[in-house]
């Protein structure tokens, strides 16, 4: 089912990037120009669908705040959130995002298919009722820094890496990994440059437990080769997952 996202604008308009997130995932947008038509609309959508498959992005310079305040103060259930900051000036209103418990908060300064990505995995997530607990908010600093420029971005500056959409970020290019492809590559970017054993990669890559580490090995053996070729179709990420004979892998 399709989630019906109530988007909360402003004057200017929604942001391109996140309403192409959002119809590329398939939502039915809905948008709204005030705290009251958003509370009113989100109270309609939740009679109509017990509250499920229901999202909410709205800019903080319309009211998102105030709004979050409002649904608080009246007991009502926040649905997943996503808050659009167009001016990214204020350190409070990223905390107090955290404080209520939002899913996501993107900055206007971040690239157009970052906000595009995060948006559309969102409401993806919504639609295939994956749990959309919040995410760790990064806060705007000055001056604005990118909001994935933390300890899961390249320490060469070549790409940023986002564990939770399993997306990597190459400039303006992205590359969106399975499950099973973003917890090996996971692994293998957080032990950069040491060798990361069979037995580690199949426990933490396939989730497994027991079994064979030679059924095992034929299983992720599959996987490790789809992600090393969508790696191998961008030059900064070519070559960099290499194999150690005998022992594992190795990212470089």
């Amino acid at each position: 089912m399709a989630a019906q996202t109530i988007y909360m604008m402003n004057g200017r308009g929604a942001d391109p990037a996140i309403l192409k997130g959002l119809l590329a995932a398939g939502c039915d947008v809905r948008d709204t120009h005030s705290v009251a038509e958003t509370l009113n609309s989100l109270r309609k959508a939740g009679t109509r669908s017990g509250a499920k498959g229901v999202m909410l992005v709205a800019e903080v310079q319309a009211g998102a705040i105030p709004l979050l305040t409002l649904l608080r103060e009246t007991g009502a259930t926040l649905p997943p959130t996503l808050l659009f900051d167009q001016e990214g000036n204020s350190i409070q209103s990223a905390i107090k995002a955290l404080t209520f418990g939002v899913q996501d908060y993107v900055l206007a300064s971040e690239p157009a298919i970052q906000r595009e990505l995060r948006a559309r995995v969102l409401a993806e997530r919504i639609q295939s009722n994956e749990p959309v607990a919040a995410n760790k908010l990064v806060f705007p600093r000055e001056p604005v820094a990118d909001p994935l420029a933390t300890e899961s971005a390249d320490a060469r500056g070549d790409f940023q890496w986002d564990p939770e959409a399993k997306v990597i970020y190459i400039q303006d290019k992205y590359i969106r990994l399975s499950p099973v492809e973003g917890r090996v590559f996971d692994l293998l970017l957080s032990r950069r440059n040491r060798t990361v054993t069979m037995e580690e990669l199949l426990s933490h890559g396939l989730e497994r437990g027991n079994g064979s580490v030679e059924e095992g090995i034929k299983l992720l053996r599959p996987h490790m080769m789809r992600l090393r070729n969508k790696l191998e179709r961008h030059p900064r990420l070519a070559h960099r997952v290499i194999n150690v004979r005998g022992n594992g892998y190795m990212f470089i």
